[in-house]
């Protein structure tokens, strides 16, 4: 299965890690698309005014460290945007996308791939 462009050197989607095949990096695939197929708000992180208590259970330097450019709780998901800093080949695409269930911030994040456009359906916010 293959739902998106899946290219060397410029893919609509690739899988995390890079080199997982077969029924994981469909799963993974199935996933981004279910979620792109979402009209989900996305809301820019905060960093000059980051909020005491955290997002999602999550220090600012967290948020930071791992390139967290928008987040969003949807459908009992929170929801994390990745913004790669380096990114287009031989880097992955810009975009990076992970979940896991509402309030439970000891939960693993499961993560959706990287991608190279934002779905239509999301709402950015103008930043």
């Amino acid at each position: 299965m293959s739902i998106y462009r899946r290219d060397d050197v410029s893919p609509e989607w690739e899988p995390i890690p890079l080199d997982i095949e077969g029924a994981t990096a469909d799963a993974q695939e199935l996933g981004f698309h279910e979620r792109a197929m979402k009209k989900i708000s996305w809301l820019a992180t905060p960093f000059d005014n980051f909020p005491q208590k955290g997002i999602f259970g999550q220090s600012r330097d967290w948020f930071v460290s791992n390139e967290i450019a928008f987040y969003a709780t949807f459908d009992s998901e929170d929801l994390i945007l990745i913004q790669n800093t380096w990114h287009g080949f031989p880097d992955p695409p810009e975009w990076r996308l992970a979940s896991r269930p509402v309030d439970q911030a000891s939960a693993s994040w499961s993560e959706w791939g990287h991608f190279s456009d934002l779905p239509a359906l999301w709402n950015m916010p103008r930043i």
